[in-house]
């Protein structure tokens, strides 16, 4: 399923970091999915232990009445964007965060009512959602300054592929989220950033590639591209 696959890529460096997902290192067991070694039966109960990424999932799903979570649209709708975002009522949004986010080990029960309610009216289940407005839920990471723009998912064009075998980066040009009076996207600057080609063979130079924590996550289309921009400037502008 291309849905589980792209919850795991978007997952892997910030699982690694030790921000999300469960305490013991899952890296090995989805790479072993990642290279069709191992069915999604062995991935699927670690990636209900991603605290800040499952519940939108589950959700996004149920908005739609779609019965998986892990379903290709509904976690391209998380990490991207797309028209499954428009049926998530704010209401639901705030009420996940009320139940899914102050769990043991999460939030206390105040602060998840303070987030909640701090929910601007035009919000939507998407991942630069969950890192500009609500926060880590962890308590593993404190994001702010720059690593706002290295959670949030960016996008950019391949100018340069650097290195060789598994070592290998590629020069992106983005545009970095900037800190005026308020957050917003900048102008388009190049970036080093890191390239597996055993997770995302496709890319090359003249590629648009979305990134998570300055690692190659999947080669974009025309319409993800326009829908990765479109909801990160939403959240930009309710913020």
């Amino acid at each position: 399923m291309q849905g589980i696959r792209q919850a795991i890529i978007y997952g892997l460096i910030p699982h690694e970091l030790g921000f999300c997902g469960p305490e013991v290192k899952a890296t090995e067991l989805f790479m072993e999915y990642l290279a069709g070694k191992i069915g999604e039966e062995k991935v699927r109960p670690v990636l209900e232990k991603f605290e800040g990424a499952y519940p939108y999932y589950e959700l996004i799903a149920k908005s739609n009445g779609i019965s998986d979570p892990l379903d290709d649209q509904v976690v391209e709708a998380y990490w991207i964007g797309n028209e499954l975002l428009e049926n998530v009522a704010v209401d639901s949004l705030k009420e996940m965060i009320r139940v899914k986010f102050s769990r043991r080990g999460l939030l206390k029960e105040e602060i998840a009512e303070e987030k909640a309610k701090a929910v601007p009216e035009g919000a939507v289940a998407h991942h630069s959602f969950h890192v500009l407005i609500n926060g880590p839920v962890t308590g593993r990471v404190v994001l702010e300054g720059k690593l706002l723009d290295l959670c949030r998912v960016g996008w950019g064009k391949v100018r340069e592929i650097k290195g060789e075998r598994l070592k290998i980066k590629v020069v992106v040009e983005y545009r970095p989220l900037v800190e005026e009076k308020k957050l917003r996207l900048g102008e388009s600057v190049e970036k080093e950033i890191n390239w597996n080609p055993e997770i995302v063979p496709a890319a090359k130079i003249g590629s648009w590639v979305s990134f998570h924590w300055n690692q190659v996550c999947e080669v974009l289309n025309e319409e993800q591209i326009k829908n990765l921009e479109k909801y990160t400037e939403r959240i930009l502008a309710i913020m």
